[in-house]
């Protein structure tokens, strides 16, 4: 039987956050159903081939299943939500957003409705997040301030700009958009309600929308409420009428006037637990309470909210975070975002996943007597000080700045940097992208740094003494080999061995870590060396010792009695016992002795050869033989009975046949027909795994059958194999069946089926096909399905200005017209055919002359690289066609975009269209 092992590692302490466990998943894959898409009439899309309504979390599971993790982990990565939420997107099937912290929003446009003579108005529903929220504040065009919640439309916007905002759409409050409800209402979600006004007010004024709403857009608020277990008094060391299940009573500002939407601690908490609309999971992971340790984010929330100085003057908040995450976010980037803010790290313990928060703890060892070199039980491994190149003495990242001058752009924070030992250089980056102070994000960026100068750890096999410890944990560690008295280190790993001893990984720590709990101010200092000190050499600490003992003043018995000074040790010669001399006593002593010696030894010796001549073991030699042959024959008798119930040779004595009538698997099966089963319940749920193999020969003839069965609350899977030696047949009972070629170490889905649809990723060969449609424009060696045209309004606006002669995107109402095609994997050859058809007239006096291209997104134009000299005449609307073709489309596809430069004039535009036509081969 293999060993029991249960693997343990710290999560990341500064950078970056892992799941530990040593038993299930904490964080199960599901699947979410989607929330914010709808069915919209939507003017100027960008197409995507994304699936909405769903996101397998199975990254999750992964992260909790994750046994080791170092404790200085690499830089998190930013998640794409966070880095494209200040652009606006035409999406109606965009991922859902997740939004904390004072914030800006997600730009999401749901819906857009031009109306009034020539589109003179037009309405935009926006997406801001997937649930509810505290309030909107401010929205910004550009760089310049548009609307305030306080004053409603500032400066040149004001009278051509209205906004309507909900922070959780409901039946009662949908926005109607002139006069109708029928685009649909968000339920749950947050959203606001843009109208514009494209025409000046007067005959010489000009509407700053003429062009249509800018590209970049800052909808800034307040986001999630959040639930804090240290206002809910059903929980311990909590007090309140906060509840875990009971949304209505979340804040983003507490009952008592706190705000704890800002606290990282509780974000974190809350993407774990999740939220819900009408009962369905909208955003979040999901995880049950009863998998999550509330006390210790009580711990957590209370050393985020303690105040810290700042070198700048004043204080803040330890740790304060913002940000915007979606379903489409990889969970194990969000989460390091979120913990890599405040230096946190998950730790799961006897099933409950808790926060710990890394701060400078290291006084609770005061009080422990710690291990020592009598807990060592092995060989044990010191690995000090890495190489140089694994040591940065730079740190640089970003942070997203909330100021006016950048509107929560991302920016660099002041570099952490201290003198290289070798005068190389060596960076660490450190992207801080759900932090928006820069004093906090140098704190973080300085314990990070800090920690670097201490990778020294200490690894061995202790005795049971140090299972009293967890992973995290203090350890203070005396070691006499390597000169350690009360040495700080941290638990990184536990193993329990076979022989129940507990196998550890200790990390060494230092107060210098921890210098930033409380200031920004302190340098990043290097790692105090290690010195060899030959006073610590085993032999010299045993020669000290012995030489202490040996003193005059330390010779005492067990009563702490010491002799006489002058008392004699033993007898020497000449000293009186009695009425002779010592060495008289003594000398007549060993002649008594040594005869007494010799006649005992006589009466042994000839004993002993009279015994051993005629017994073995107390008994008579005949006797023992004479028994021991007959219990041969016994023992022989019994072996061969048991063989014969087994079977016996084959004929020509080169194999050996079962006899199955007698071999049994267990008292009432034959090896014919062999059954296990596993299975248990604990409150009202139950779960089973049972397993069949048979074979039988009857009348019709052999039958071989094997069965697979998982059954779950009665819900049942698995497989039947059958196979009569005419025909075979193998049965699968699956919601979902996947094939996983391991492709020589780099594996991948072949194929998928699923919800009645199968999916192909490798390779498809056959001889025929029949199918009862095939719903694709083209089919070629690598059939594919092309996206929809794509339409966008130009309400008779224009791109660019006269003559500028600047290649623009077409986007007049600052929507683009472009889409994006997909190139499958595999194919070769491939072509991209195309056409675009531009609408538009004149703006008056001469004919306006224009160019046309198309370009993908890596910048480049394809074939033809451009019409010039499009001339845009008078008479009304003119139709203008053109087509375009890309010969060698990027592996993977690419996004076209279709711009135009204005050569003479600026014609004005009432509509673009893009028409993908075929991908050929």
């Amino acid at each position: 039987m293999g060993k029991a092992v249960t693997k343990i590692a710290i999560g990341a302490a500064i950078i970056g956050a892992a799941f530990l466990t040593g038993g299930a998943a904490i964080l199960p894959g599901f699947t979410l159903p989607s929330v914010m898409g709808m069915a919209a009439v939507t003017v100027g899309a960008t197409v995507t081939t994304t699936a909405l309504g769903s996101l397998a979390l199975a990254a999750g599971a992964s992260i909790a299943l994750s046994g080791v993790a170092q404790a200085v982990a690499k830089t998190p990565k930013i998640p794409p939500s966070q880095l494209g939420r200040l652009n606006l997107s035409v999406n109606p099937s965009d991922y859902r957003k997740e939004v904390f912290g004072s914030t800006a929003f997600a730009t999401d446009v749901r819906y857009i409705e031009p109306s009034g003579q020539n589109q003179e108005y037009i309405d935009y529903i926006i997406g801001c997040a997937s649930h509810e929220v505290e309030d909107f504040d401010e929205i910004w065009f550009e760089d310049v301030q548009a609307w305030a919640k306080t004053s409603g439309a500032v400066g040149k916007y004001v009278g051509y700009l209205s906004v309507s905002t909900r922070t959780a759409g409901t039946a009662a409050n949908v926005v109607p958009v002139n006069g109708s409800t029928g685009w649909g209402r968000l339920t749950g979600c947050a959203y606001i309600h843009l109208r514009i006004k494209r025409t000046g007010n007067g005959k010489k004024a000009e509407s700053p929308f003429a062009g249509g709403l800018p590209s970049r857009i800052t909808i800034i608020g307040k986001g999630a409420k959040l639930y804090d277990p240290r206002r809910d008094g059903s929980v311990p060391g909590g007090s309140g009428p906060m509840r875990a299940n009971d949304q209505s009573t979340w804040r983003f500002v507490a009952d008592d006037g706190a705000t704890i939407g800002e606290n990282l601690a509780l974000q974190i908490l809350r993407r774990l637990i999740g939220w819900r609309i009408n009962g369905k999971l909208s955003v979040g992971c999901g995880v049950p309470l009863k998998r999550i340790d509330l006390q210790s984010f009580i711990v957590a929330a209370n050393l985020c909210d303690e105040l810290v100085g700042r070198s700048a003057g004043g204080t803040e908040p330890r740790y304060r975070g913002a940000g915007v995450v979606s379903e489409g976010d990889d969970p194990r980037q969000v989460l390091d975002m979120l913990c890599a803010a405040c230096n946190g790290r998950f730790r799961d313990t006897g099933g409950k996943l808790s926060l710990v928060i890394m701060h400078n703890d290291l006084a609770e060892a005061a009080t422990d007597d710690g291990l020592n070199d009598d807990d060592v039980l092995s060989a044990f491994t010191w690995n000090p000080d890495p190489a140089l190149e694994e040591t940065p003495n730079i740190v640089r990242g970003k942070f997203t700045d909330p100021s006016t001058n950048s509107l929560y752009q991302l920016l660099p924070y002041p570099e952490v940097r201290m003198a290289s030992v070798d005068g190389i250089d060596r960076y660490l980056p450190l992207d801080l992208a759900a932090v928006e102070s820069p004093s906090q994000a140098q704190r973080i960026a300085k314990q990070a740094l800090q920690r670097r100068q201490y990778q020294r750890s200490f690894s061995a096999v202790f005795d049971i003494r140090a299972w009293k410890y967890q992973v995290g944990d203090i350890v203070p560690l005396t070691f006499a080999p390597l000169g350690f008295t009360r040495r700080l280190f941290r638990v990184e790993e536990q193993e329990l061995t076979q022989d129940g001893r507990c196998a550890m990984v200790l990390r060494e720590e230092n107060e210098q870590i921890y210098a930033w709990d409380n200031s920004d101010a302190p340098p990043v200092q290097p790692a105090a060396p290690i010195v060899y000190d030959s006073r610590n050499n085993p032999l010299i600490l045993g020669i000290d010792e012995a030489g202490t003992t040996a003193n005059w003043s330390g010779v005492i018995d067990d009563d702490g009695n010491r002799p006489e000074d002058g008392a004699t040790v033993g007898a020497p010669a000449g000293t009186p016992v009695g009425d002779r001399l010592a060495q008289q006593v003594i000398g007549e002593l060993d002649l008594n002795g040594q005869n007494w010696l010799d006649l005992a030894g006589l009466t042994e010796t000839r004993d002993a050869v009279m015994l051993a001549r005629t017994t073995l073991n107390g008994q008579a030699i005949g006797t023992v033989v004479a028994e021991g042959i007959n219990q041969q024959q016994q023992d022989n008798q019994a072996t061969l009975e048991k063989f014969s119930l087994l079977g016996a040779k084959s004929g020509d004595g080169l194999s050996w046949l079962l006899d199955m009538n007698t071999v049994k698997a267990s008292p009432t099966q034959t090896m014919a027909q062999r059954f296990s089963g596993i299975d248990t319940s604990l409150g009202g749920h139950s779960a089973s795994i049972s397993n069949l193999q048979t074979t039988l020969i009857g009348p019709a003839g052999p039958t071989a059958r094997a069965l697979l069965s998982l059954t779950v609350d009665g819900y049942v899977s698995g497989w039947i194999a059958t196979n009569n030696g005419d025909t075979s047949e193998f049965i699968i009972v699956s919601d979902k069946f996947q094939l996983v070629d391991p492709n020589g170490g780099a594996p991948f889905t072949a194929f998928v089926y699923e919800d009645g649809v199968l999916r192909i990723n490798g390779t498809v060969q056959a001889q025929a096909y029949k199918v009862g449609s095939v719903d694709t424009p083209a089919i070629a060696d690598n059939a594919v399905s092309l996206p929809d045209m794509v339409t966008v309004e130009g309400g008779y606006a224009s791109v660019g200005t006269d003559s500028d002669n600047i290649w623009r995107n077409f986007a007049p109402l600052g929507v683009t017209l472009e889409c994006a095609i997909t190139v499958p994997a595999g194919a070769s050859n491939a072509s991209v055919h195309m056409q675009v058809l531009l609408i538009g007239r004149r703006t008056g006096g001469d004919n306006d002359n224009v160019s046309v291209r198309v370009v993908r997104s890596d910048g480049s134009a394809i074939v033809p690289a451009e019409y010039t000299d499009i001339l845009w005449e008078s008479g009304g609307n003119q139709s203008q066609p053109f087509f375009f073709f890309d010969p060698d489309p990027p592996a993977g596809g690419a996004t076209y975009t279709v711009q135009t430069k204005n050569l003479d004039g600026n014609p004005l535009y009432q509509r673009g269209v893009l028409c993908p036509l075929r991908l050929a081969k």
